[in-house]
């Protein structure tokens, strides 16, 4: 198992970018709300998030981690606030909070339902992450932090989908991202 805090020792807030599913549909965010970025590292979408005005919070296992992003927040002003959170032990018993809910590369099955009870009403969900038999060497070759194919389809089922998308394989084009899924729906 990875020592989150190592790795995020030698990382910068300022260095971090927003997942591709955020950025390439953005367009489907709500004007204003409160936002989740959920397992969070060094909160890339959070950061994107609350320069565009949500009031996020990132929830992180690393402490590093969580004191970086409010360090950063603090520095720049921004409303965000992160919290060391165990979402895989500990999970929130909050209900309806969030507008937006951004997960990027964690995959927790046991916790893919919390995130619809988290939503608000017409709350949004964007959720990219490794899918499939790892095919290239990229992402985790354990199949428990992979996706099966189709299979946020079928757990957030009763939602409205808004983006689907998940590349299958290798290739030269370069709108193609191997093994991955981008899923966007609303509550």
């Amino acid at each position: 198992m990875a020592d989150w805090n190592q790795i995020y020792e030698v990382k910068s807030v300022a260095q971090t970018t927003p997942a591709r599913v955020l950025l390439d549909n953005q367009r489907l965010l709500p004007s204003s709300g409160k936002a989740l970025d959920y397992a969070s590292g060094l909160s890339g979408n959070g950061v994107f998030l609350a320069q565009r005005g949500f009031d996020v919070k990132a929830w992180d296992l690393s402490n590093i981690a969580v004191s970086k992003v409010n360090a950063y927040a603090h520095k720049q002003q921004l409303s965000l606030h992160a919290e060391k959170m165990d979402l895989e032990n500990n999970l929130q018993q909050l209900h309806g909070e969030f507008d937006v809910i951004v997960v990027s590369f964690f995959l927790h099955r046991e916790s893919l339902s919390v995130l619809y009870k988290l939503l608000k009403p017409q709350g949004v969900l964007f959720y990219q992450t490794f899918v499939g038999e790892q095919l290239n060497g990229v992402g985790p070759s354990q199949s428990k932090f992979r996706l099966n194919r189709g299979e946020l389809l079928n757990v957030f089922s009763n939602m409205r989908l808004l983006s689907y998308r998940e590349d299958r394989c290798s290739s030269e084009n370069n709108d193609v991202i191997s093994d991955q899924v981008f899923f966007v729906a609303q509550k």
